[in-house]
């Protein structure tokens, strides 16, 4: 039987990971595992990493990286101004994965 006491993978398993980096992902990268996909944030001035999330699917991950890119781009937007951008953005990523 397992000791309860005992938290965690056991000692000496690791997962296999692959990181993922483009251009158009800017200060984004994503970590893929067997589990999950998990989107870092890398602050360009302190060079410090954050994760933002983590995604079943890596469409989940992508979609996450543009909307956090069009925020930086700029605050404000209207409707339209917006579902324009967030369609050219993915439209880039789609043709960058075809």
């Amino acid at each position: 039987m397992a000791n309860l006491r005992f938290k965690g993978r056991q000692k000496g398993s690791t997962k296999k990971i692959t990181t993922i980096t483009d251009p158009l992902l800017g200060d984004y990268k994503i970590l893929s595992d067997e589990d999950n996909y998990s989107l870092i944030y890398t602050d360009s001035l302190s060079k410090k990493e954050k994760v933002i999330g983590y995604y079943t699917q890596l469409g989940g991950a992508l979609k996450r990286v543009v909307r956090n890119q069009m925020v930086e781009k700029q605050p404000v937007y209207s409707l339209k101004e917006y579902l324009n951008e967030l369609e050219t953005t993915l439209e880039k990523l789609k043709n960058l994965i075809d």
